[in-house]
């Protein structure tokens, strides 16, 4: 009696397997198709850096989407995009990027080429802090790629050329790069260190404008970091260090870019409270335009920034 019903049954059965291999077909066609769509949109960026960029990262969820064949035609697009970037620094920076995407893929051959090519990439930078910059960059990569010791010494070449930087709020910037580098590649010993160098710098800078700037450069990384408590008290000396600007319009612009730093780190009560600051230092300005100038740059900022 209930023999029919059971064939019926293994008959929807089978039906609703075949339809949901069908449908896991037509899903991974369809993603297949959004993804060619995604490389030729971003193949009409006229930026090479800017295209390749957007190539390595539609390879990349290409690479987690199991579209292997795609995934290695896309990034072999973006690899022809890098070596034509003019700019060493951009060149250095995208390859890096690749080098990443290829370890994350498990394709360690290709990300130990990028490598190597980022690294020659980053030997032809002549400014030192955007060599600098390039290879604390690279060193991420080596970390990603597991290899922590050739990041170590990676890094340790980056901070011997910041070691030669005269400008002060340049060597911080550079110290700091090399600091965020050292906790990626879980070197927290070292990043200590090195922060603690730049702070150190930034705060034996004689000017107090550039003592000011380059101090807020050390509470930003701080942030970046996670260290929250050491942030606001760099950043209370950084705008200390403002306070004895003695240029009004050059105080008030200080302050706003420090009130802009605070708002990326995440304190939008105090942002706002230095802009007020900045407003009463602004209003001081003896010449007419320049007040205008600074009092508009402020109130723009406590329009744009965060209140909360």
């Amino acid at each position: 009696m209930f023999r029919g019903h059971g064939t019926l049954f293994v008959g929807i059965g089978l039906f609703a397997l075949v339809l949901a291999g069908c449908n896991r077909e037509s899903n991974s066609s369809e993603e297949s198709l959004s993804f060619k769509k995604q490389v030729v949109q971003a193949r009409k960026e006229s930026d090479p850096e800017l295209r390749a960029r957007q190539l390595i990262k539609i390879g990349y969820q290409q690479g987690k989407a199991q579209d292997l064949v795609g995934a290695e035609e896309t990034l072999k697009l973006a690899w022809n995009d890098c070596e034509s970037i003019a700019d060493a620094e951009g060149r250095a920076g995208a390859l890096a990027l690749m080098a990443d995407t290829h370890s994350k893929l498990g394709n360690r051959e290709a990300a130990q080429k990028a490598i190597a090519a980022s690294a020659a990439a980053a030997d032809k930078i002549e400014q030192a802090e955007s060599k600098v910059r390039a290879l604390a960059r690279l060193a991420q990569s080596q970390g990603v790629a597991e290899d922590t010791v050739a990041a170590s010494a990676t890094l340790k070449t980056a901070e011997e050329l910041a070691g030669k930087i005269d400008d002060v709020q340049g060597k911080t910037l550079s110290l700091c790069a090399i600091a965020g580098s050292f906790q990626k590649i879980q070197k927290n010993q070292e990043r200590d260190r090195v922060l603690h160098a730049a702070f150190d710098l930034a705060k034996s800078a004689g000017d107090p404008k550039k003592r000011c700037l380059a101090l807020a450069e050390v509470a930003a990384k701080q942030s970046d970091l996670g260290q929250r408590d050491a942030t606001l008290k760099t950043f209370d000396l950084a705008l200390e260090s403002a306070g004895k600007i003695e240029d009004s319009f050059a105080r008030a612009y200080t302050m706003g870019e420090v009130a802009q730093q605070l708002s990326e780190a995440g304190f939008p009560a105090k942002t706002h409270e230095v802009l007020k600051q900045a407003e009463l230092v602004a209003e001081k300005i003896p010449t007419a335009d320049m007040q205008m100038q600074a009092i508009q740059k402020v109130r723009s900022l406590m329009g744009k920034l965060p209140k909360e």
